[in-house]
């Protein structure tokens, strides 16, 4: 099963300056997660389907699996620039 991929308004304004290599490093890890959400890391032990992955050498990725209406919610990005 493969999720569609929602970034909230304060990741899409959180991607702005971010380098093309970043930019693809980003675009390559959420579309693994797309496909395995699961395999990303939980960001709390008792809400397991908020998640994280860093993405290349540039920064971190937060979202919400939404697994009945298949979609990764994406809620935060926080990049080393």
């Amino acid at each position: 099963m493969s999720h569609r991929v929602d970034l909230h308004a304060t990741a899409l304004a959180q991607i702005g300056g971010l380098p093309p290599e970043a930019f693809d490093a980003l675009v390559s890890a959420l579309a693994h997660v797309s496909e395995r959400p699961w395999d990303a890391m939980a960001i709390y032990t008792d809400e397991p389907e908020f998640r994280q992955v860093i993405f290349g050498d540039f920064g971190l990725v937060s979202f919400y699996v939404d697994d009945v209406a298949e979609i990764i919610r994406v809620f935060d990005i926080t990049w080393t620039g």
